[in-house]
């Protein structure tokens, strides 16, 4: 956890290469790569084949087997720390009809949820908010096919962990 801590505190110095952007709304990749790499940051994209994307995540979370009964409800992804106490899951599931406007109607009109904003990660649109419920942050998109594809890393009340989502975030993208 300690790692973990130290790349949270690095992290926070990329607040100003994220604000760079035109669009506060829009993250790209290619931005906030070059920051890191300046920085002396590590880490490693992860692919994740049944979606066909790949996300980078901080050295420090690591993949870990998904349950038989987690990934019965969803989860294709799961990665901790050696504490087990920061965590990033990645989960889809079917929501006949749904849209990424809907979606995101939804997530401003729950209880518990705030800081709800529509993004553009290097081309693809995304609801991301703060769930005070579960104390996690997250970024869902939405396919044509009304899959949910939902990125949700905790716990939230870290310092600096809206920062260190954020680059995740920044990540999302096809797989090549």
């Amino acid at each position: 956890m300690k790692k973990l801590f130290a790349l949270v505190m690095m992290l926070c110095m990329l607040c100003a290469a994220v604000a760079v952007a035109e669009d506060a709304s829009a993250i790209n990749w290619t931005d906030v790569e070059a920051t890191l790499a300046e920085q002396g940051l590590t880490g490693d994209f992860v692919v994740l084949d049944q979606l066909g994307l790949k996300v980078w995540l901080p050295n420090g979370l690591n993949a870990v087997e998904v349950s038989e009964a987690d990934a019965a409800a969803g989860r294709l992804a799961l990665f901790t720390d050696a504490e087990n106490t920061a965590y990033l899951t990645v989960d889809a599931v079917n929501v006949e009809g749904m849209t990424l406007d809907q979606y995101y109607e939804n997530a401003t009109a729950a209880e518990g949820v705030s800081d709800v904003e529509i993004v553009t990660a290097n081309g693809m649109n995304a609801v991301v908010y703060k769930s005070e419920s579960i104390n996690s942050w997250c970024a869902s998109l939405v396919d044509t096919n009304s899959n949910i594809i939902s990125f949700v890393m905790g716990p939230a009340s870290e310092e600096g962990s809206k920062i260190v989502f954020s680059v995740i975030v920044a990540s999302i993208q096809p797989a090549e």
